[in-house]
């Protein structure tokens, strides 16, 4: 089965199964090329290679495409990276909406996380340390040399493996598997107990070069040594490329018992908590989440904790048009916490979609005042600019979103409405062209870039969209 068709099997039986434990299938992709060792591709092959790879993943994963998830997980990224040093790769990270407790990365610095394993957590340092220890098995180039020892592998190959293993066992995960690679190679990519003792060593101290208490790092654990009890029937030996979680929870207990005299930091929880509630609010049905929220709401003994219950009432009630008692619980929440312009966005964001265009310029323009860096309350207010008819500063938005988040695809979306009105037909195809890539679907990109090569007049368009096309073309030929 090839992972083009596999796709539209994705979409009528969704993912059923579950996949044991935290599952931290990481391709070693900063360090892959030591100047000091011979290596089969460049750097900039293995930038191209991670470029292939997230597109395919665009493809056959739904990703949670909102700025402030996005910024929010990058940020947190980019924070622990500054601990480990210089890297060969920018990291970039995603979540995945899929329900599975996983994680995974592949080359060229691209981690991703799975909404299930998310919803999991409790708190941020939980999140770290699942960060982390994929960054420890990324620059300890685990996977990278299994993968140098035994085959060459496309990008297309190994999203097919990626793919089997998020659906978990049975026969159609082993298919595909092994469509994507021999069993006996897919076995040669387990991790040994000294790789995941290394990169949790590397976790460990990443965390507390952050000050930051690895009794989150056990907590994770535990909640994957619980997963791998209920799951372990599921799963095909060969994917089970980790050792125990047990083992693993003794090896951090001897780590922080000689690390006892460590002082550690009490992070503000806000920003992790919002993000997860926003997490959930886009891939769980929101009558399931009106029970959660209302039964944290009446057994919340933290205040904070049953603040954020309510902000995730507020997100159900947006999302079934509820949009006067969304208003009430968001108001409510900014009260408690009255120092957070991204809330200012939030309630902006609940007044555009109630059609109260004129409110919802005020509270976004407000929230990008207080914050100038959010790359979510910028793409919000511009589009409700767009909708006040004031495309030429709502265009200078979008373009400082696309400036830091360069594969966004709704940003290019609205410049090509734009960009349609002005006349300018060509750049408005190029921009639907980006959109639809980014989006993960090929055939409409294709159709749009090629519109937009015919009718273009400028060079540096036309060799953009050139490269696009053949980009699109490998990737295909590849799958």
């Amino acid at each position: 089965m090839s992972i083009l068709n596999f796709h539209s099997f994705v979409v009528f039986k969704r993912f059923t199964a579950v996949v044991v434990l935290l599952f931290f299938f990481s391709v070693n992709c900063l360090t892959l090329f030591s100047p000091a060792t011979a290596h089969a591709f460049s750097i900039k092959e293995e930038k191209e290679y991670g470029e292939n790879m997230l597109a395919i993943i665009r493809k056959e994963f739904k990703l949670v495409d909102e700025l402030d998830v996005s910024q929010y997980v990058n940020d947190l990224g980019d924070s622990i990276l500054v601990q480990a040093g210089p890297q060969f790769f920018d990291y970039h990270f995603y979540v995945i909406n899929n329900k599975e407790f996983n994680a995974f990365a592949t080359p060229s610095g691209l981690i991703f996380f799975h909404s299930g394993i998310i919803n999991a957590m409790d708190n941020e340092g939980e999140f770290v340390s699942v960060m982390a220890h994929e960054c420890g098995h990324v620059m300890s180039r685990h996977i990278a040399d299994r993968i140098e020892k035994s085959t060459k592998i496309t990008a297309s190959t190994l999203a097919l493996m990626l793919a089997g293993i998020a659906l978990g066992g049975g026969a159609l995960s082993q298919a595909l598997v092994t469509g994507g690679m021999a069993t006996g190679a897919a076995m040669s990519l387990a991790f040994t107990r000294q790789d995941e003792e290394e990169a949790d060593r590397i976790s460990f101290n990443l965390m507390e070069s952050q000050q930051r208490d690895p009794h989150d790092m056990l907590s994770m654990l535990n909640k994957m040594y619980k997963e791998s009890k209920i799951r372990m029937g599921n799963i095909p030996p060969y994917l089970l490329t980790h050792p125990q979680p047990k083992l693993r929870m003794g090896y951090v207990e001897d780590l922080m018992h000689i690390n006892s005299d460590t002082q550690f930091h009490k992070f503000d929880q806000f920003a992790f908590r919002r993000m997860q509630k926003r997490v959930s609010s886009l891939t769980v049905e929101p009558q399931k989440l009106y029970g959660k929220y209302r039964k944290e709401v009446r057994e919340a003994t933290d205040e904070d904790i049953k603040m954020m219950a309510v902000y995730g009432l507020a997100l159900a009630d947006m999302s079934t048009g509820n949009y006067e008692q969304a208003v009430e619980k968001i108001r409510q929440v900014m009260q408690y916490y009255p120092d957070k312009p991204i809330l200012l966005t939030d309630l902006g964001i609940i007044y555009l979609q109630w059609g109260q265009l004129e409110t919802a310029l005020m509270y976004l323009g407000d929230a990008r005042n207080k914050d100038l860096g959010s790359w979510y309350s910028s793409f919000y207010l511009a589009l409700a600019l767009q909708q006040s008819g004031d495309d030429k500063r709502a265009e200078a938005l979008y373009k400082q979103v696309l400036g830091s988040s360069i594969d966004y695809p709704k940003a290019y979306f609205q410049l090509a409405q734009i960009e349609s009105k002005k006349g300018n037909q060509a750049l408005s195809h190029l921009y639907l062209g980006k959109n639809f890539y980014y989006e993960g679907n090929f055939t409409t990109s294709t159709f749009h870039l090629k519109k937009a090569l015919a009718l273009s007049t400028s060079g540096h368009d036309i060799k953009e969209i050139e490269e696009m096309l053949d980009r699109i073309k490998k990737i295909e030929k590849d799958s």
